[in-house]
């Protein structure tokens, strides 16, 4: 620590190291060895990221409070300062907090952990880097550990805490994590790659000596002092690249790579000049990260050559200061005043903050999912309308765009132009695409959106909104639908509050007050026509009675879930009558909508939201309801066929509706005409019989029922 920190507070660490020593006293970790090993392993892991006095403090500490039940929190607080305390309390188990058996189950406990630990991140990094050193160590030392505990943390290790130590830069600890990470979580596939790799070294020789001695040669020759290095890439990198192009091991060439060392920017491009005109560049492998940095902070230059003896590598070249960068990340950075660092502004760390506040909502499982698909590289690049480059996740669309922008234009998006056309906002864009997003003040967002957005920004402003919006929203649809309903029963309002009529309603409904009513109407969870025949009872007969005609029932006999309230209306596409099969849609303001099986819309409607698609059935009211079905009949231009029609449909005992006639001869389809009627059944057996009396009237060519 005295290297980068000279006014480091020793005998603060000293008081830090004897209190740990103290509280592990007698305990031994599975390898044999003393349990204070591993907090003077996390510290000196710690000061290698030049870490403060309090980042140290808490490194020799992190353990104590969960492996000594004497030593609480507070006596962290009253011996080393609060902030020592945060630290160690945010990677202290919450189960000791939380017991298992009581709230949650071990799994939810592990979710829990890991998203306490991260949101206590925002209010200081030091917290991440104590864990990253805590993980790493353990993961250094697995060899003792039962092989399912080992699988479990190295899991961890893979998916969590590397691609957070990749977010914030610090290269030498991601690379570190994910190979032992991959070792112990997936043994056979870590030594099938081991080995295959060591032959090849083996084959090549002296491969990499060579090439290192003719790279510091070249580049000596022509004036450009450096630092040349060779090794053979890290195996989980390998690893995930036979994944991700469904290769072999054997299909793997360029599994070499040097990193060449430069005092100066110029020197980059001048040695990459050189290299490219000493050997053959692969197409498509060159990237230059100087131009364009990774999210995190990241600058190199990338170029793969193929060798004099057809063996392709790949070349890193960088400075020494961007060297320190990728390594070391933020940490490379940080400035001391009075033996504490400062944390200087960092937009990759900002940005990081404000990804785990907006997912910070969230229960444990669906935080760490939202933020996985954050924690990796953001590896394509979108220009905006004034040239303006934005990084976004692969698989992003214009709608996560529009939120990267800002949040108003995300909300107020209405389309979006990629390369000067109009697309799809769930088109997923590619690296390069410009686009242009179109807005509305009046435009707002949906929940469909919800499926369309990839980010975890785009995703929590989205909510956000619909918390705060699709209420007012419900609530209006659902007054209109209330005041419709009441127009109809020629009734209103003040009318129904004046006689109680409404307070009982709202009491036998189980809602607080009107606006609440309305929002429930809205949401589809109640049916204005079901809640007012409650309160209305006999009015509504009686309302009836001086109006004896036949009519479509209005509700529908359908039982769903027990909830006699929720808001049902029969599908106008399909009009399925009792008896038919049928599957409910749940349409946003409409409630549920009934489809018989067979609707083409069900189908589309399936497609596109599954999980709004549900299982319904009919109450079997014995034909005591009424459904109004639309058919279409052709028949063929002769006198009288059109009474024939209309006689059938009064002896089998159904009411005509409506009722259109037209010639098809301007259709060019002959003598013919349509009929178009609606009519009122019973049910489908009812249905059934008109048909086939239809069917069997002389001059009736076809029949349909306008349905699919």
């Amino acid at each position: 620590m005295k290297s980068y920190n000279p006014t480091s507070n020793e005998m603060l660490l000293r008081k830090a190291y004897l209190f740990s020593a103290l509280a592990h006293e007698g305990v031994m970790r599975k390898d044999g060895r003393p349990y204070l090993s591993h907090p003077m392993s996390v510290a000196d892991i710690l000061a290698d990221l030049k870490m403060d006095d309090v980042g140290i403090v808490a490194g020799f500490l992190h353990d104590v409070v969960e492996d000594n039940h004497t030593v609480t929190i507070e006596n962290i607080g009253d011996r080393f300062g609060p902030e020592v305390a945060h630290i160690v309390a945010a990677v202290t188990k919450i189960e000791r907090d939380v017991p298992l058996d009581q709230q949650m189950s071990k799994e939810e406990a592990g979710y829990e952990n890991i998203r306490k630990l991260i949101i206590a991140m925002v209010e200081d990094i030091r917290v991440i880097f104590v864990k990253l050193a805590d993980r790493l160590h353990n993961l250094r030392t697995m060899e003792g550990m039962p092989r399912e505990s080992a699988r479990k943390k190295a899991k961890e290790g893979l998916e969590i805490f590397a691609p957070i130590a990749n977010r914030l830069g610090i290269g030498k600890i991601k690379a570190e994590l994910e190979d032992l990470g991959f070792r112990y979580a997936y043994p056979e596939d870590y030594e099938m790659i081991r080995s295959a790799i060591q032959e090849k070294r083996i084959y090549s020789g002296g491969f990499l000596e060579e090439t290192r001695t003719q790279l510091t040669d070249l580049l000596g020759k022509n004036g450009i002092r450096c630092e040349v290095q060779g090794r053979v890439k890290h195996l989980y990198s390998i690893y995930r690249k036979i994944l991700r192009q469904g290769i072999n091991i054997n299909e793997v060439y360029d599994y070499m790579a040097f990193r060449i060392l430069v005092p100066e920017l110029r020197d980059c491009y001048s040695a990459l000049g050189y290299i490219h005109s000493r050997w053959n560049l692969v197409p498509g492998r060159f990237k230059d990260f100087i131009s364009d940095p990774k999210e995190n902070g990241y600058k190199s230059l990338h170029t793969s050559v193929i060798g004099p003896s057809g063996q392709p590598f790949e070349i890193q070249i960088r400075t020494f200061e961007m060297h320190s960068q990728a390594e070391n990340g933020i940490a490379a950075h940080w400035k001391y005043k009075e033996g504490r660092f400062v944390e200087e502004d960092d937009d990759n760390i900002s940005t990081f903050r404000k990804e785990i506040e907006d997912s910070s909502k969230s229960s444990g499982a669906e935080f760490l999912n939202n933020l996985h698909i954050d924690l990796y590289p953001k590896d394509i690049y979108i220009i905006t309308p004034k040239g303006k480059v934005v990084h976004l996740a692969r698989g992003a669309t214009p709608l996560d765009f529009a939120y990267a922008i800002h949040t108003d234009i995300g909300n107020q998006c209405v389309g979006a132009k990629v390369n000067g056309k109009l697309v799809p906002l769930k088109t997923e864009l590619k690296s390069g695409d410009r686009v242009e997003v179109m807005t509305n003040p009046q435009a707002h967002p949906s929940r469909d959106w919800l499926e369309v957005a990839k980010s975890t920004r785009a995703k929590s402003k989205i909510k956000g909104w619909l918390a705060q919006n699709e209420k007012s929203l419900a609530i209006e649809r659902g007054r209109e639908s209330f005041e419709k309903e009441l127009r109809r029963l020629k009734k209103n309002l003040r009318e129904l509050s004046e006689n109680g009529a409404l307070e009982e309603g709202l009491k036998k409904s189980a809602v607080p007050d009107l606006d609440s009513l309305f929002a429930e109407i809205g949401y589809g969870k109640i049916d204005p026509r079901v809640f007012l025949k409650r309160i209305l009872g006999g009015e509504e007969e009686e309302e009836r009675s001086r109006h004896p005609g036949r009519r479509a029932s209005d509700s529908p006999p359908i039982s769903f879930g027990g909830d006699s309230d929720f808001l049902m209306n029969l599908a106008r596409c399909c009009n399925p009558v009792e008896g038919d099969e049928i599957r409910g849609y749940i349409a946003k303001g409409k409630g549920l909508v009934v489809h018989r099986n067979s609707c083409s819309n069900l189908r589309r409607l399936a497609e596109i939201h599954p999980e709004r698609v549900c299982e319904v059935n009919w109450e079997g009211r014995g034909g005591t309801n009424i459904f109004e079905i639309p058919l279409s009949i052709v028949v063929h231009n002769r006198r009288g066929v059109l009474a024939g029609v209309t006689k059938t449909v009064s002896d089998a005992g159904a009411d005509i509706m409506s009722c259109d006639a037209k010639s098809l001869e301007k259709q060019g389809v002959g003598e013919k005409g349509m009929i178009r009627i609606k009519v009122l059944v019973k049910d489908k057996g009812h249905l059934k019989r008109l048909l086939s009396m239809l069917s069997d009237l002389d001059g009736v060519a076809s029949i349909s029922r306008n349905a699919p």
